[in-house]
């Protein structure tokens, strides 16, 4: 019996990566946020070093 072919893996491009990861990292700021019952703010978002491209996802959503 043949094994089956292994499932090829798609390569993500740098882009894709970090969409992925900035969507991650997101929810779970969101859920934080939630938890400590306050909004996120651009500005507090900045003094802990979250970067724009992640704030303008967060601004998005």
């Amino acid at each position: 019996m043949k094994k089956a072919a292994a499932a090829t893996k798609r390569i993500k491009s740098d882009n894709q990566l970090l969409d992925q990861g900035i969507s991650q990292l997101l929810a779970a700021v969101k859920q934080q946020a939630a938890a400590k019952g306050k909004p996120l703010k651009r500005d507090q978002l900045l003094k802990e070093g979250y970067s724009e491209r992640f704030i303008a996802k967060v601004e998005q959503a």
